[in-house]
């Protein structure tokens, strides 16, 4: 598997040709001085200690000294090569794996964690770039040592016997003396390492955010940059680490050199015997200690070998919605959108959308509704292609998305979601995004989106630094600051996915507003669950598990749609103040929960006043499973997920409700503990009614508590 890995990254090496026959340039010259210097000592005891040839030990000590130069020289001139070869492939294969995820779509992202991609980029891609810098060239380094030594050591019949080194501290002045700029060197590299992969981990959290804006190449120029970074600050930590390995070596060399002077001025003298051995000897060692590192490299092969093994994983997988060979261009003039016989499925065992057939005319607001599951938010991922139809066509005019260019389709469409990504800059970054537009237009847009006064009213307005994704922003302050981001971009065709769900209802009413204004300009599909913001569009698209159970108008479908007017019935009743913190309930509204039926209107006006309002945050739990429950819920605006705990302690969704929604009735006449966990998924308002409270009125009027026992009996079982 080793030498198998080893072919792959010489492979890899190709297209750097020049910079690879230096290196091995640099690298025979030096096994060769490092085998030749120790047989060099056979001639130098022969051919001048011997016969006392003055004249021939000049020759041989300057051609020693000549190729010791030479050595440290190509020592150089293969860590230049070394570290540019390296460095450049390096920089390939991060820059080839950041484009390669940008062209995935969103199943690939569901099969990926955010932290197995960024470990490739750290640790994996870490563990090859050393093999690259360190190992392999080791490798081959000793690899020919050896080879050339057992040539060597057969061609001769004598050891040479190589005297202790003395004055070894020589070899630890200069590591010292370079230790600071090494740390520094090191310092600057982990920095650009850290720099590189919160870029890596915005890229993959904004994924939809960048594809929707179409930002790919904005972000590729920033890791270009980046990874160029890498190359620069890596090679300096490679020429420095490697100034410290050579070090050693020129003093080891300069010792060398002063012990065989020294050691030719005692054989002169005769105080000391030679002999051929020595040579052979000196070879020995040097063969054997080769030997030992190859074996001590193996470990740290497979590991980079396991490495690069999950980087070309990752590689190798195609994009589950690519791009046509011969993309086209979709037409300037406003589109429409058409869905024909659309089955799609997030897996191969179920079915999401099911024979979905639509028409949107150019210009028009067209809303998809329906309960959670429905398919609702699908259709819209399917308009937006990060996902391709299993059968059927989505199309916008006449070119099947399938056909479309992706920079013609993000220049035509921009989708808006309520799961905002905002970019580690500036506001006026993040509106802007490359756009073009000038910072006028940028004012308008946030003044349209409702957000002009809110930025403004900050210390640094638009140049307000953006943390976490927009984790330091409100959710309501996030939403409108991407309203704005996509005005600008001026689309032709604009998809939102519940925009409103975290905005008060004077924001919400605001883009509502706006949207009328833009509806003749722009072609709108909105989905929502909050009826009310969609009551005046064109045609209204009604979602039952996974088909279009019925469309038209709101009118029409209020006159022809049981599954519409209950669901309209569901939410309407409800009243909310301007600043979002006050609710009521209207009798009528009241009345229609199974509960409360036949309920006389002066005592439902008795219990409308029982309730009290309640806000939560996202995230905020309302009831809690285990705990004792004394109060019943109606959802007024917002999103809640139920949450039952498993035998294994983990939670499971169970349940989404939405406005209109009721939970907690059993409360109101007995004590028991909750069954579920209520979490709010975004900003939220209730009404609540108290059990103490209730119970009081209760008491007041008996036959109350008769009939809500009865109708509750099914539900405690």
């Amino acid at each position: 598997m080793c030498l198998r890995f080893i072919g792959t990254l010489m492979r890899l090496m190709l297209p750097y040709k020049a910079l690879g026959w230096m290196f091995v340039l640099c690298l025979l010259v030096e096994v060769a001085y490092a085998a030749a210097a120790p047989l060099s000592l056979k001639y130098m005891v022969d051919e001048a200690f011997t016969p006392r040839n003055f004249h021939a030990f000049l020759v041989i000590l300057l051609l020693l000294l000549g190729g010791g130069l030479l050595n440290i020289g190509a020592s150089f001139g293969g860590d230049y090569a070394l570290g540019n070869l390296g460095g450049r492939m390096i920089r390939k294969l991060r820059i080839d794996l950041f484009t390669h995820l940008q062209r995935q779509s969103l199943p690939f992202y569901q099969h990926y964690q955010i932290g197995d991609l960024v470990t490739r980029f750290s640790t994996d891609m870490n563990a090859v770039e050393r093999v690259v810098r360190v190992a392999l060239p080791f490798f081959l380094k000793e690899a020919l040592g050896v080879v050339l030594g057992l040539i060597l050591l057969f061609s001769i019949e004598w050891k040479l016997t190589l005297a202790m080194l003395a004055g070894s501290t020589l070899m630890f002045v200069g590591p010292r003396l370079m230790q600071r700029r090494t740390e520094t060197a090191n310092v600057r590299y982990k920095e650009a390492q850290e720099r590189f992969t919160n870029t890596i981990d915005e890229m993959v959290k904004g994924h939809k955010t960048i594809r929707s804006l179409h930002l790919q190449e904005r972000f590729q120029e920033r890791a270009r940059k980046q990874a160029h970074e890498l190359f620069s600050f890596g090679l300096n930590v490679h020429l420095a680490g490697s100034l410290m390995e050579r070090l050693p070596l020129m003093a080891l060399l300069l010792l060398n050199g002063i012990m065989i002077g020294f050691g030719g001025y005692l054989i002169f003298h005769d105080q000391m015997t030679v002999g051929g051995f020595m040579a052979f000897f000196t070879l020995f060692l040097s063969v054997g200690q080769s030997g030992s590192s190859l074996s001590f490299l193996i470990p740290n092969l497979i590991d980079s070998s396991i490495s690069f093994r999950r980087i070309r994983d990752v590689l190798d997988q195609p994009p589950s919605v690519p791009e046509a060979p011969h993309p086209l261009a979709l037409p300037p003039s406003l589109p429409g959108v058409r869905m024909d016989e659309v089955t799609f499925g997030y897996s191969e065992e179920t079915e999401q959308l099911k024979q979905v057939n639509l028409r949107i005319a150019p210009g028009s607001y067209a809303a998809f509704i329906g309960t959670s599951g429905s398919g609702k938010s699908t259709a819209l991922q399917l308009l937006s292609r990060f996902y391709d139809p299993r059968q059927g066509t989505v199309a916008i005019g006449e070119h099947d998305l399938r056909t479309v260019s992706e920079a013609s389709l993000r220049n035509t469409v921009t989708l808006v979601t309520q799961d905002t990504f905002l970019f580690h800059t500036t506001i006026r970054d993040n509106l802007l995004q490359g756009s073009g537009v000038s910072e006028e237009d940028m004012i308008e847009a946030a003044k349209q989106a409702n957000i002009h006064e809110v930025i403004a009213g900050w210390p640094d307005g638009y140049d307000t630094m953006v943390h976490h994704g927009g984790g330091s922003l409100s959710g309501g302050e996030r939403q409108r600051i991407a309203i704005a981001r996509a005005l600008l971009r001026r689309p032709k065709l604009l998809l939102l996915d519940e925009v409103t769900s975290a905005l008060d209802p004077a924001t919400e009413a605001d883009i509502n507003g706006l949207l009328e204004r833009l509806r003749s300009k722009t072609t709108i599909v909105a989905v929502t669950h909050r009826l009310a913001s969609v009551q005046h569009a064109d045609c209204i698209y009604v979602f039952r598990d996974g088909r279009i159970a019925d469309s038209g108008t709101h009118r029409e479908l209020l006159d022809r749609s049981e599954l519409y007017r209950s669901l309209w019935e569901k939410q309407f009743g409800f009243h909310l103040s301007q600043d979002g913190l006050h609710a009521t309930v209207e009798l009528e509204r009241l009345a229609k929960f199974p509960f409360f039926e036949g309920v006389a209107l002066p005592l439902l006006q008795d219990i409308a006043s029982l309730f009290a309002t309640e806000t939560c945050k996202e995230g905020e739990p309302v009831v809690s499973e285990g705990e004792q429950g004394n109060k019943f819920y109606m959802i007024v605006r917002g999103k809640f997920e139920v949450l039952k705990r498993m035998e294994n302690g983990a939670e499971r969704r169970v349940a989404v409700l939405q406005d209109g929604d009721h939970f907690g009735e059993i409360a109101l006449l007995h004590n028991i503990p909750r069954t579920a966990t209520v979490k709010a998924l975004g900003p939220s308002v209730l009404l609540s009614l108290r059990q103490e409270a209730f119970h009081r009125l209760m008491d007041e009027h008996p036959n109350l508590k008769l009939a809500l026992e009865r109708i509750l009996l099914t539900r405690i079982g």
